[in-house]
């Protein structure tokens, strides 16, 4: 029997199934705020926050317990610094919006927003080649993360090259329309991870409760 001193194990497959809920409640909180103006601001960092928490989850698991990274050190960092980067970013960059509502953007701000999405694609990319060569995942879905995160750059990419290329009216058509194709993509991509973990999880749950004999054996 557990003591307080000893506390149950939790099951791996409880951990994916806790992250699989964070991201699917930080794209509520994501959609909740593009809908209602009063949100946008408060909404946007719980979003961001859940989302991290999510990360954390997956990278460290619950007691111990579920690592998609199998808690190796490279894979466990990258997913904890890009969680960390992530509320940090979205703390900042609300605090400079709020303090200059009506003014032009910050030097600070503009400068963060060049820097950010590379420092989110390296710490990402480490992650998900790690989660792949854990072996913790079930192939093919140990690939699932990799998917998302080319899935998610492709509209940065082609917004890079449509503005790099054309005059700035004539991009901003193709721009804004990338842009929403952009957004659709991420929550399609945290709606399919989530719900991936959390069938996964599951899986994992049973295969394990199958596999182990009961009391009475």
């Amino acid at each position: 029997m557990a003591t307080s001193q000893n506390p149950a194990p939790v099951a791996p497959g409880r951990a994916w199934t806790v992250g699989g809920v964070l991201l699917l409640v930080s794209v509520v909180f994501g959609v909740a705020a593009q809908a209602v103006t009063t949100l946008i601001g408060a909404g946007g960092v719980i979003r961001v926050a859940v989302y991290a928490a999510a990360l954390l989850v997956f990278a460290f698991g619950l007691r111990g317990s579920g690592s998609v990274t199998a808690r190796r050190p490279l894979g466990t960092a990258a997913l904890t610094v890009l969680a960390v980067w992530l509320v940090l970013g979205q703390v900042f960059s609300s605090v400079l919006i709020a303090a200059f509502p009506h003014d032009s953007p910050p030097g600070s701000l503009l400068q963060f927003g060049y820097i950010d999405p590379f420092v989110q694609f390296a710490a990402a990319l480490v992650a998900v080649i790690q989660i792949a060569r854990a072996g913790v995942v079930p192939a093919p879905w140990n690939w699932a993360p990799a998917w998302a995160l080319v899935a998610v750059s492709v509209p940065w990419l082609l917004t890079q090259v449509i503005a790099a290329g054309d005059t700035q009216q004539s991009a901003l058509t193709p721009i804004i329309l990338i842009g929403a194709l952009d957004g659709l993509i991420r929550v399609g991509s945290a709606l399919f991870l989530g719900v991936l973990a959390i069938v996964c999880g599951d899986r994992l749950s049973r295969s394990r409760s199958r596999s182990t004999p009961s009391m009475a054996d």
